[in-house]
């Protein structure tokens, strides 16, 4: 059985334990050959507090292989080039091409050898607050081989699994990363990224550069019971809006119209109003005077809207739109205007993902149009667990929250 011991929040703060000292003492050991990082966000710091143990390690023929994010731009370019420049092997991680995508999150430090291996599994990233100030916690295993071989196995298989969504570092491909804005830059003052741009899935060319994987979205918000509350004291009950909170998107069947509506539920509205601006401040202008104006949301929402076919692959994108939102009060509905390429190629309930990505600071939402037969689809229907009402067609749309 592997030996277990677990830093404790205070420890790294508090300089009774801290990580760097631990990876100080395996990368001076004897018992080691190979030493691997599998880390969400890293920086030079704790590599030049390193640099002299890694150095000796290197020159005894040993092997250093790190995985490193560079999600969030969490992950500066001096830390990558320091490591392309040192390592036996560094990859950067990055999962899909959206705001929406998830994070690489791992953070794993393992040391093996003929006879024995460590390994650090936690909380900490390789920078100076993970490795030595954070309040950090990790659980730190000491494997005695062949007896604790299958735990190195389980340790190895997460650097193979981590490869799924990475790509091999090159002189190149840091450059590329740099110039798009998705690094830190530790030359510039701290927080600053190295150009205006904050968010790799606005760069285009990264396209096809690192492996995809299909990310399962999250389980769907329980849908509000429905109940009646008294307003006063023997009065008859009336029926208010239950509230969903937390929600990060709108999962919703749509039948796009010719005219390029689409209409959005009125119930979900009432169940979310801050997720759509709602109430709207601004008016219509109707084409003729007499006509009545209706709420519009201003100004448009800027929306990236993505169209994907049966097979799952994108079709047509529109990044950046505007997206019309009005209120349509005869009706009670919220209609969006989507392009009429949208409209010709959604077939009817088809499922828009809507989600509020307006922590940006350059878009409100992020749309997608998945059309049935993809694997997405299936997936985001289930998520649709209430039903709008039916306005007499055969079968209701549904929708749901994430």
């Amino acid at each position: 059985m592997p030996q277990i011991t677990i830093l404790r929040p205070t420890d790294q703060p508090t300089n009774k334990v801290r990580l760097i000292n631990e990876l100080k003492i395996q990368l001076a050991c004897a018992d080691f050959s190979d030493f691997r990082i599998l880390v969400a966000f890293a920086k030079l710091g704790p590599l030049q507090r390193l640099s002299k143990a890694i150095e000796q390690w290197l020159s005894a023929g040993k092997t250093i292989r790190a995985v490193m994010g560079i999600d969030q731009n969490g992950t500066s370019k001096q830390a990558l080039e320091y490591a392309l420049s040192h390592f036996t092997e560094i990859y950067v991680a990055h999962v899909g091409t959206s705001f929406s995508s998830p994070t690489f999150h791992p953070k794993m430090y393992w040391f093996s050898g003929p006879h024995k291996a460590v390994a650090y599994i936690g909380s900490n990233n390789l920078t100076v607050g993970g490795t030595e100030t954070n309040l950090e916690t990790y659980i730190k295993l000491i494997l005695n081989l062949p007896d604790d071989s299958q735990t190195l196995i389980d340790l190895d298989a997460c650097w193979t699994d981590a490869l799924q969504v990475s790509s091999k570092l090159s002189p190149d491909l840091l450059a590329q990363l740099a110039g798009a804005g998705c690094l830190l830059d530790e030359s510039q003052k701290s927080g600053a990224i190295s150009t205006s741009s904050s968010k790799l899935p606005r760069q285009q060319p990264f396209a096809g550069q690192f492996p995809s994987i299909h990310v399962v979205p999250p389980s769907p918000i329980p849908a509000p019971m429905k109940g009646l509350v008294p307003k006063k004291p023997k009065v008859a009950p009336v029926s208010l809006p239950i509230p969903v909170i937390g929600a990060q998107g709108l999962v919703m069947q749509i039948v796009p119209h010719h005219n390029g509506e689409v209409f959005l539920s009125k119930t979900a509205v009432d169940q979310n109003p801050s997720f759509f601006g709602w109430p709207f401040s601004g008016q219509t202008v109707p084409k003729k005077p007499s006509n009545k104006p209706y709420p519009q949301r201003i100004p448009d929402p800027v929306v990236d809207l993505r169209l994907y076919d049966a097979g799952g692959s994108l079709k047509i994108q529109h990044d950046p739109f505007n997206l019309n939102t009005v209120y349509y009060e005869p009706k009670s509905e919220i209609r969006i205007t989507v392009p009429q390429d949208i409209v010709h190629n959604t077939p009817p309930l088809s499922v828009v993902v809507m989600r509020d990505i307006s922590a940006t600071g350059t878009h409100d939402y992020e749309i997608e149009i998945w059309v049935p037969g993809s694997q997405q689809y299936t997936t985001y229907l289930g998520i649709c667990n209430q039903t709008m009402p039916s306005g007499g067609a055969a079968s209701p749309r549904k929708f749901g929250w994430i």
